[in-house]
């Protein structure tokens, strides 16, 4: 069996890696090449190629077949036109940015959004009403839409704030930096009540993986991932600066 991960590299590509390695996957990696991970193992290709465009993903596709395709990187939209042929089953990884009121509370009544937020929940109509996340919708229906043509099996996640190795956005570094500083007083929106949507690297990648050993039960979904426990910043900032015995004074 033949894998191809587009992407790798960030926090869930090693733990997608591994554990499709573990499946039996001969695993390939389509990625820019920009840099590498330590943690992704050394037996597999690399396909360095930039998954934005199409005709970069063609170079790299060209006489290549796979058994499952996990997008995690790159233009979405066009890797799931660009993989028609190239694999029965596509598993696909976005965002929660195409609801309405994930960027514009106001757009919502009341603001914010519900906690949690159901996979059907309203999301962007318009271009006109916010274009990234009209864009994010739209990407999420092209590959239903490849779905329902019966070009592949899909299956799509719309990952949380991923924190775990090899994060992108670190919010812990930022507030373990003001600890080592020793700055007593933090400034939190909305007094810390915001309540953000988070997720462990290897339980988001738990999740994709579920994805790849139950193909039919996944088939045509999209699911929402976070951890189980939501927390607000104010218990998020407390938390980290316990376990560094210190405390700050929310402002």
């Amino acid at each position: 069996m033949k894998a191809l991960v587009i992407g790798g590299t960030g926090p869930t590509g090693p733990f997608i890696i591994h554990g499709l390695q573990k499946r039996g996957y001969e695993v390939a990696m389509l990625h820019r090449g920009a840099h590498e991970l330590p943690e992704n193992p050394l037996d597999i290709e690399h396909i360095h190629k930039d998954p934005h465009f199409r005709e970069t993903l063609d170079e790299g596709l060209s006489g290549r077949q796979f058994d499952v395709v996990i997008a995690t990187y790159g233009r979405i939209r066009i890797i799931a036109d660009a993989v028609v042929g190239v694999t029965p089953r596509l598993i696909a990884v976005g965002g929660a940015v195409g609801y309405r009121g994930m960027m514009q509370p106001q757009a919502n009544t009341p603001p914010g959004m519900p906690i949690p937020t159901r996979e059907d929940a309203q999301r962007i109509a318009t271009r006109e009403e916010f274009e990234f996340g009209w864009l994010i919708r739209h990407t999420e229906d092209v590959v239903m839409n490849g779905h329902a043509a019966g070009h592949f099996n899909a299956t799509m996640f719309r990952y949380p704030m991923v924190y775990g190795p090899n994060s992108i956005r670190s919010l812990e570094w930022r507030i373990m930096k003001r600890v080592q500083a020793k700055r007593r007083q933090i400034i939190l929106p909305e007094g810390g009540l915001t309540v953000l949507s988070r997720g462990y690297a290897e339980n988001m990648a738990h999740a994709v993986l579920l994805a790849v050993d139950k193909p039919e039960a996944s088939a045509g979904k999209i699911y929402n991932c976070a951890d189980e426990q939501g927390l607000t910043v104010a218990q998020w900032v407390q938390m980290i600066a316990r376990s560094m015995d210190w405390e700050f004074e929310k402002i």
